[in-house]
């Protein structure tokens, strides 16, 4: 399990996209291997293909948009500072 810092109450949307591109990585990667596989049908390879490209389009999509996801967590993460907010760790009964 990974270590993700939590800013306030939510994730930090930067934390997110570099989780989620790590992950694509591996999806890619793994899609690589097997369209190389030459046991594979055809049918099974186009499939794979596909997968492949929806994860280059969503790390490209992450990619493009990190510097924006960036800023908005400093906005986030300033906001939280400014106004620091109270979690009570009371159980209820």
């Amino acid at each position: 399990m990974v270590d993700i810092p939590i800013v306030g109450e939510h994730l930090p949307a930067c934390v997110l996209a570099h989780e989620l591109l790590n992950k694509l990585s591996v999806i890619v990667g793994y899609c690589d291997l097997l369209e190389e596989d030459a046991r594979l049908d055809p049918k099974a390879q186009v499939q794979i293909g596909a997968i492949r490209n929806v994860a280059l389009k969503m790390a490209e999509y992450l990619n493009t948009h990190q510097c924006a996801l960036e800023t908005a967590a400093r906005e986030e993460a300033r906001k939280s500072v400014a106004s620091p907010k109270t979690v009570s760790n009371a159980k209820s009964a």
